[in-house]
């Protein structure tokens, strides 16, 4: 009981932790968002969040899954001592996301002059993101091989604290030397702060790396990495697509010429709740990977409790804040936004609390293999987000976009959740001995 007790005291330090840096981390986000608002004219911040929308698809494109994939495979090998083993996949994982990237970005780029046809400075902004990716998809790799260490603060403080902290000291150079700031050079500050996260994780992998150094002479791979760690790129894939969606059919649609803005700026303050799941998803992924790794079901639903015991009264606390303070939050950023965005902030922040709440479901039918559930689960949703918005969108602009990723992701997130909560107590059941 006593070591139960302090297993329980141990973990919720480590979740504390990484929530702090994760508020932190967006409250940085958010400033580097607002002195954008604030000082770029309306058509260039709408190139920015328009190139940062089609940058974020591009990494969920070029990352293949195979950092969630890692960090699926990982743990379960370092608690078994298998270094040889994690050493082949960390080889293959670089080499196979750094040659997709580099082919996303170009094509990307390819596309966006000649397809697209996007007006110059969003071009210019999307020709950045396109040479960054590279970069981020690197980034967020190496994220989860710190993270499968047991290093998950350390890899939370470089994408999540580090990455805004540079990009916001950037923007505030560019501000007072003073340089020409527009969505262009919004780009190049955030690349700067992806280049700084990425030398802070080479050095802290390289350090953190215990096994045995031999295995990282092998140059075997194996092949069914490829098969399985596809499940996490398409899910990837498809929730990349599902989040940016709204931004870019807002452009495309132009509604009204602060619909685009005011969507995006309504999300990012409602990504503040979002924040709290990406900043501990890593310590619970790596969890239920060595858990499930011994079949140790009791356990699974064990975590699953405890995280609910810390997550309902913050998300409850940051909702109250939400709707008290709706119509200030939104003007920060102008002054029109708040009757463009308001709604939308509301609903936009009720979603993703819930998807936060409920975020683990999705993780668990991913590492039981249950691909055909998820991926139509998910499938099924976008779908009817595309829908939503191309018939909602010109109607009621930003909070149109807003109710369709609200249907869509209520409905998916709830249907796993109900599923999982039913297959654990099935297991459980079936396993008596554990736990």
């Amino acid at each position: 009981m006593a070591d139960a007790e302090r297993e329980r005291r141990e973990h919720l330090t480590e979740v504390g932790r990484l929530a702090a840096v994760g508020v932190v981390g967006q409250l940085l986000t958010f400033t580097v968002t607002l002195l954008l608002a604030r000082l770029l004219d309306a058509e260039a911040f709408e190139a920015y969040v328009v190139a940062a929308a089609f940058y974020l698809l591009l990494l969920a494109i070029a990352a293949q899954g195979l950092d969630k994939y890692a960090l699926r495979l990982m743990p379960g090998k370092f608690d078994r001592g298998q270094w040889q083993l994690a050493a082949d996949l960390f080889r293959f994982g670089v080499c196979r996301i750094l040659g997709g990237a580099l082919i996303v970005g170009a094509l990307a780029a390819i596309w966006a002059r000649e397809v697209r046809e996007f007006p110059a400075d969003t071009l210019h902004a999307v020709y950045l993101c396109c040479l960054f990716v590279p970069v981020a998809v690197l980034v967020n790799f190496l994220a989860a091989v710190l993270s499968a260490t047991g290093e998950c603060v350390r890899a939370a403080v470089a994408t999540l604290l580090l990455v805004p902290l540079v990009a916001l000291v950037l923007v505030a150079l560019v501000v007072f030397l003073p340089l020409a700031l527009t969505g262009v050079t919004a780009i190049v500050c955030w690349g700067g702060g992806w280049l700084a996260a990425l030398v802070a994780l080479g050095y802290w992998v390289h350090r953190t790396w215990t096994g045995s150094r031999r295995g990282c002479e092998s140059t075997a791979q194996r092949p069914g990495w490829r098969r399985a760690s596809l499940p996490f790129w398409l899910y990837r894939l498809g929730m990349g697509v599902v989040a940016q969606v709204a931004v870019l059919m807002l452009d495309w649609l132009q509604p009204s010429p602060a619909a685009t803005g005011a969507y995006a700026a309504a999300l990012s303050m409602a990504s503040v709740a979002a924040i709290l799941a990406v900043a501990t998803n890593r310590v619970y992924a790596r969890e239920l990977s060595v858990l499930m790794e011994y079949g140790d079901y009791r356990a699974v639903n064990r975590y699953r409790r405890v995280r609910l015991l810390w997550l309902v009264p913050t998300l409850g606390l940051f909702l109250a804040m939400v709707f008290l303070f709706t119509n200030p939050l939104m003007e920060l950023f102008r002054p029109e936004f708040a009757e463009e965005g308001g709604t939308a902030f509301r609903l936009l922040s009720v979603t993703i609390a819930t998807t936060v709440l409920l975020g683990v479901a999705p993780t668990y039918f991913k590492y039981r293999g249950h691909n055909l559930l998820t991926f139509g689960t998910l499938a099924a949703c976008a779908l009817l987000q595309v829908v939503l918005l191309w018939l909602l969108v010109p109607r009621l602009e930003a909070t149109g976009a807003a109710i369709a990723y609200m249907v869509s992701m209520l409905l998916m997130y709830g249907s796993l959740a109900l599923l999982a909560v039913h297959q654990l107590a099935e297991l459980r059941r079936g396993n008596p001995g554990q736990g």
